[in-house]
C-alpha cells in the first residue's frame, strides 16, 4: 500500500509503495467525545540513590532490579548487634531506585541491604548504586530469606517509597493500585513478547525499547540527570507465533496456544498446566503484551480492555470499556475474557523506539475519550490538549477534528501568529483562532508548536512557540497560571541526540532515547513532563494529581 514516510530532511516528505508499509492513519478521526481512533499502527520497514523521595527504606528481602544510581546521601552505617547464631549468608536485597531529592538517607540501597541473617542485624544501604549489602552483625543470625521484596527509596523523608508489582500486590487493576497510588514510585511491569515474524534480533530490540520507555518515564531527566524512571518494563519471555491474514487475539488466550507458543507456568504451581492469556494478567505474571511484527497484518497501535473507576478512583467491579486505538478486544470476536485490564501495544520491529512511544501517545488520548478512569482524564486533558472546547471556546476539543490528513504530513493547518496565537490554514477541515494556547503541551500527533498532523517530523516550520509543558499544574506562573517555556521541535533533537545507526538501531548509552521515528523526541519531551512520583502538581481547582505512569495498570 501507499505511505508516506515522515523525515526531517528539510522537511521534504517521501511517498513510497511498499508492501506492507502504513502510516499512522486508517482508523475513524478522533473529535469531540465520542470520536473514534486516531488511526491504525505504524507498519513497515525503516522508513526514512541518590537521595530519594520516600522515608526510611523497607528492607530488601532479594530478587534483583535495575541498579540504584549513585547519590549524595552518606553511606549506610554498619549493623551492629550481634546475633545468636547461623551462617548469615542470606541473599542481597533488591537494589534502591535513587530518588531525585538531595537529602539525606542511606543512599541506593535496597533497604537493609544484603539480607545478613535477620538475626546479626544488617547495616542499612551500601555506598551507591549497586546497593551493596550491609555489614552483618558480629555473631550472624539466621541465613537471609531470599525473595521480591520492595526496594526502599531513601531520601528527605515524606515521599513515594513502593515499588510495583510486589508481594501484596501483582495484577493489573488490584485495588491495591489505587489505594497507594501516591506511594509508587516505580512500576516494573513484566512484559510477554509475541514476536509473529520469528525476528532475528529480538532480544536486543526489546532492550532498546526498555531503555528508551525508561528514559522517557524519567521525570524532568532533560534537565536532571539523576532522575529514575516511573516506568522499568521486565521481559518475561518471547514467545514466537505465526499470523493468518488477520490477527486473531481470542485466540492467544486458548489452551492450544499457550501449551504450543507461550508456555509459561504459574510460579506457585511450576509444574501445573501452561498458563492462558488471561490467567497470565490475572495472576499478575505478566502485565503488558507487545506485539513484534514489521509488516501487515499486525497489531494495531494500542489494544487495551480497561478496567473502568467511578469519579473517586473506585474500581468498578466487571466493568470494562475498549481504550483501544487499534482493535477492539473488549467486545466482538476478538474479546480476551480477561477480568482484569488488558494491555496489547503495537512493536514495530523495523522503525524506531520512536514508534513505540508514539503508539502509547495514543493510549493516552483514548484514556480521554473512553471514561474509564475520570480522575486521569481530569488531570490529563489540558496537558493533551483534549479541552480545547472548554479551554479555548474551539469548535472541537482537539485539533485531530481540524487536520486530518489519512496519514500525510500537514505543516500548513496551524499558523503561528505569535508565539501562543495560532489561527486555521490552508488545510484546515475547520475554522478556528486560538488567543492563546499556552495552556497545554501536546499529544500523539500535534506536539506544542504543531502546524498539522505528523509535523513532529518538520525542520521547516518548526516555530517557536510557548507552553505549559515544563511546569504543567504547578500554577507558578502569572495570575496562578502555569509557567511557560519554549519549546521548538529542533530543541527535543539537541535534548535526546540524533541516532547514529539504521532508524531502529541502537542509541548511544547516554542517550537511549536518541530515536526521533515517529517524533520519538517529541514524545520522549512530553513523557519526561508528565506528573510522576511525589508530583506537585494540581489541577485547576486546586485537587492534588497523581503520578499518571500508575494509570496504565489501573
Amino acid at each position: 500500500m501507499a505511505s508516506s514516510i515522515r523525515t526531517r530532511s528539510g522537511g521534504f516528505v517521501m511517498s513510497l509503495a511498499v508492501a506492507g508499509l502504513s502510516a499512522c492513519a486508517g482508523g475513524a478521526t478522533p473529535g469531540d467525545p465520542g470520536g473514534g481512533g486516531t488511526g491504525g499502527d505504524q507498519s513497515g520497514l525503516a522508513g526514512a540513590g541518590g537521595s530519594g523521595r520516600g522515608g526510611a527504606s523497607a528492607a530488601g528481602r532479594g530478587g534483583n532490579g535495575p541498579a540504584g544510581a549513585a547519590g549524595s546521601g552518606a553511606a549506610g552505617a554498619g549493623g551492629t548487634a550481634t546475633g545468636t547464631g547461623g551462617s548469615a549468608t542470606g541473599v542481597a536485597g533488591t537494589t534502591g531506585v535513587a530518588g531525585a531529592g538531595a537529602g539525606a538517607g542511606t543512599t541506593g540501597g535496597a533497604g537493609t541491604s544484603g539480607g545478613a541473617g535477620r538475626g546479626g542485624a544488617a547495616g542499612r544501604g551500601g555506598a551507591a548504586g549497586g546497593g551493596a549489602a550491609g555489614r552483618g552483625g558480629a555473631a550472624g543470625g539466621a541465613t537471609g530469606v531470599a525473595g521480591t521484596g520492595v526496594a526502599g527509596v531513601t531520601g528527605t523523608g515524606g515521599g513515594p517509597t513502593l515499588i510495583w508489582p510486589n508481594d501484596t500486590s501483582k495484577a493489573n487493576s488490584d485495588p491495591w493500585l489505587s489505594q497507594n497510588h501516591n506511594q509508587i514510585v516505580q512500576l516494573r511491569p513484566r512484559v510477554l513478547v509475541i514476536d509473529l515474524e520469528a525476528t532475528a534480533n529480538a532480544p536486543a530490540l526489546v532492550d532498546r525499547h526498555i531503555a528508551a520507555l525508561s528514559e522517557a518515564t524519567s521525570f524532568h531527566k532533560y534537565k536532571d540527570a539523576s532522575a529514575q524512571p516511573a516506568v522499568v518494563y521486565q521481559l518475561a519471555k518471547i514467545a514466537q507465533a505465526t499470523k493468518g491474514s488477520t490477527i486473531s487475539y481470542s485466540s492467544w488466550n486458548s489452551q492450544a496456544f499457550a501449551d504450543s507458543n507461550i508456555q509459561m507456568k504459574d510460579p506457585a504451581d511450576p509444574s501445573g498446566p501452561n498458563q492462558t492469556l488471561c490467567q497470565l494478567f490475572e495472576k499478575g505474571i505478566i502485565h503488558e503484551v507487545w506485539c513484534m511484527a514489521s509488516r501487515d497484518p499486525k497489531c494495531g497501535e494500542t489494544q487495551e480492555k480497561k478496567q473502568r473507576y467511578d469519579a473517586n478512583g473506585n474500581k468498578m467491579a466487571g466493568s470494562f470499556v475498549s481504550a483501544s486505538n487499534g482493535d477492539n478486544i473488549t467486545t466482538g470476536s476478538n474479546a480476551l475474557p480477561c477480568n482484569v485490564t488488558v494491555r496489547i501495544t503495537d512493536f514495530n520491529s523495523g522503525r524506531g523506539t520512536g514508534c513505540h512511544q508514539h503508539a502509547m501517545g495514543h493510549a493516552w488520548e483514548r484514556y480521554m475519550d473512553a471514561s474509564a478512569v475520570p480522575t486521569l482524564r481530569k488531570e490529563a486533558a489540558r496537558f493533551l490538549n483534549w479541552d480545547l472546547t472548554t479551554r479555548v471556546n474551539a469548535p472541537f476539543s482537539n485539533f485531530y477534528s481540524a487536520c486530518s490528513s489519512n496519514g500525510s504530513q500537514l505543516t500548513d493547518c496551524l499558523v503561528w501568529q505569535s508565539n501562543i496565537h495560532v489561527v486555521s490554514g490552508n488545510s484546515a477541515a475547520r475554522s478556528f483562532d486560538i488567543a492563546d494556547m499556552s495552556g497545554g503541551c501536546g499529544n500523539a500527533h500535534f506536539y506544542a508548536n504543531t502546524t498539522g498532523t505528523y509535523s513532529y517530523d518538520a525542520n521547516t516550520p518548526d516555530p517557536m512557540v510557548l507552553s505549559s509543558c515544563e511546569n504543567y499544574g504547578l500554577h507558578n506562573g502569572t495570575g496562578g497560571k502555569d509557567l511557560t517555556t519554549p519549546y521548538t521541535n529542533a530543541m527535543t533533537d539537541t535534548l535526546y541526540g540524533r541516532s547514529p545507526n539504521p532508524i531502529n538501531g541502537a542509541c548511544p548509552a547516554a542517550q537511549p532515547a536518541c530515536s526521533d521515528d515517529c517524533g520519538g523526541h517529541g514524545s520522549t519531551y512530553l513523557y519526561q513532563n508528565f506528573p510522576g512520583p511525589g508530583t506537585k502538581s494540581t489541577n485547576d481547582d486546586g485537587t492534588a494529581m497523581h503520578n499518571w505512569w500508575v494509570y496504565l495498570f489501573y
